[in-house]
């Protein structure tokens, strides 16, 4: 779970999901604004990245239709959602990628 970058205090879960798909989020408890560190987002890139090939190599081993197809990338689209606010970090201004 993410820590503040100023308070550093532990965010719970249920407030990280709520907050991890802004670019400024709030502390819950000192309202202090984070932002994603620049490792975090490149964590997040490199997820979305290997998604999409590991969608169409199960397709070609297990040969799913279409709807299928669409329940297998709903799944993992929740597995990601379910593990993205463990891999947050923040910082306390907002970092370049390079």
């Amino acid at each position: 779970m993410p820590i503040c970058a100023h308070c550093e205090k532990q965010w719970e879960y249920v407030d990280t999901l709520k907050r991890c798909f802004r670019i400024k989020m709030p502390c819950p408890y000192c309202g202090e604004a984070n932002y994603h560190s620049a490792q975090s987002r490149k964590k997040e890139a490199m997820n979305s990245i290997i998604m999409l090939p590991f969608i169409f190599l199960m397709n070609m081993i297990f040969d799913f239709s279409v709807s299928g197809l669409f329940i297998m990338a709903g799944i993992l689209l929740m597995f990601i959602l379910a593990i993205v606010p463990f891999s947050i970090e923040l910082s306390e201004k907002e970092e370049a990628l390079w």
